[in-house]
């Protein structure tokens, strides 16, 4: 049995710039987890850690539309491979020298304007390098590869944070950064260019495309277009409204817990090998996931995945917050790994699936790029505004409390997407 999927057709070495992505995720699956460490580390406390995502995800919006505009005006795809893999490892180098909890910050701020440019490169050089028959094979292969090297640089990172500085590990991911950008080099620029409006037409590159980088602008929705999706008696519009506000109230809750989470593990006595750890187990069970919650969406129905989805999250992140409150110790961190295995992987992965599937098809073909573009509007906004509050309610009110709010706005999520089966009854 073949761990990736054969493509049969690409000819040649036409595909190996796909390897580049094992190495590059690598590097840069744990950055996140570091980051929020090593701010802990200079003495900062989970309300600065708030600030580094808020920035994160602000400058993510922009990064976006300013990188898509890019990509569609200078066809070559290599130039911005190379500055998204590349910013990774600077950013990587830069953190290893710096003291300073401000230029920590800056430095993830940095982070995410360049590597906002990397998903739609990737995506249009699969649909342009394959053939389109065999799209399905090139994607999965791609978004492998990426997961299998993300679950090696978070299993590397738990590894050595047992016995080395974060700095130090910070050093020794770079070398995996130049490996990805020698692979990198093998991409042959394809005769055609294919324009970014082709990612939305497909819902196998749109899907892969939100999985690399949720944000995507095709059209930036204007506030004439707002005003018509959210006040058109249309049906179809009014269910696309729905989604939009059941997506807001989730990536709210779970910004404000990806946010406190791993500064909540720190407060409770975990050392940096045990946070790496319960990350590596979400992250690894969400990538296992992936390969089959299509093919449960499929036999379960729609309906029952995003409830049973919803429902797991909601709980597991108020089930986490009474376990802060009452657990210690081993008991803490067994139920820890459960749970998060759960939450950010079983549940999440079930979850992207069945809504992107339900975005995709609702979204139609009667303006999609700009229904897309204020669904990451949407999206963008309310990762900022959870990432922002999160540090000030885990700092002056208590982690747990953190955690069970996240929890109840999954919860306002599912019956707000509940909502949408009673409009068809």
């Amino acid at each position: 049995m073949e761990l990736l999927p054969k493509l049969d057709g690409i000819k040649g070495k036409k595909g190996l710039w796909m390897y580049s992505m094992l190495p590059y995720q690598i590097a840069y699956g744990p950055i996140s987890t570091i980051i929020a460490l090593f701010i802990l580390d200079l003495g900062g406390t989970v309300i600065d850690v708030s600030y580094a995502m808020a920035v994160f995800y602000g400058v993510s919006i922009p990064a976006s539309v300013l990188w898509g505009m890019a990509v569609d005006r200078y066809g070559s795809r290599k130039p911005f491979v190379y500055i998204s893999i590349a910013s990774s490892g600077l950013v990587l180098l830069a953190l290893s020298f710096t003291n300073n909890i401000a230029m920590a910050i800056t430095l993830f701020g940095l982070l995410s304007l360049f590597t906002a440019a990397l998903a739609t490169p990737l995506s249009l050089l699969v649909m342009e390098t394959i053939e389109k028959k065999f799209w399905a094979s090139g994607f999965s292969k791609l978004q492998m590869l990426s997961s299998i090297g993300g679950s090696i640089g978070l299993l590397a990172a738990s590894v050595l944070t047992g016995f080395l500085p974060l700095r130090v590990v910070m050093l020794l991911l770079i070398p995996f950064v130049i490996i990805s950008i020698l692979i990198a080099m093998s991409i042959t620029e394809p005769a055609k260019n294919l324009e970014r409006r082709s990612i939305i037409k497909n819902s196998m590159a749109l899907r892969f495309r939100l999985l690399m980088h949720n944000l995507i602008f095709i059209r930036v929705p204007g506030y004439k277009f707002i005003r018509g999706i959210i006040g058109s008696k249309h049906n179809q519009l009014s269910k696309l409204t729905v989604i939009y506000i059941g997506m807001f109230a989730f990536y709210l809750g779970s910004a404000i817990f990806n946010t406190t989470y791993v500064p909540g593990l720190r407060d409770i006595g975990l050392a940096n090998v045990y946070v790496f750890g319960i990350i590596f187990a979400g992250y690894a069970v969400q990538s296992y996931v992936f390969n089959y919650s299509g093919r449960f969406t499929e036999s379960k129905g729609e309906k029952s995945t995003l409830r049973s989805s919803l429902a797991m999250r909601a709980a597991g992140y108020v089930a986490i917050g009474f376990a802060f409150i009452f657990l210690t110790g081993f008991g803490s961190l067994l139920i820890n790994v459960i749970l998060y295995a759960l939450t950010a992987g079983l549940a999440y992965a079930m979850f992207y699936t069945v809504s992107n599937t339900l975005l995709f098809e609702t979204v139609g073909s009667e303006k999609p790029g700009r229904k897309l573009g204020l669904y990451s509007s949407v999206v963008g906004i309310a990762y900022f505004i959870g990432s922002l509050v999160a540090g000030y309610m885990a700092y002056y009110v208590g982690y747990s409390f953190a955690f069970i709010a996240s929890g109840l706005l999954i919860f306002l999520s599912l019956f707000i997407f509940l909502g949408i089966y009673k409009q068809k009854n």
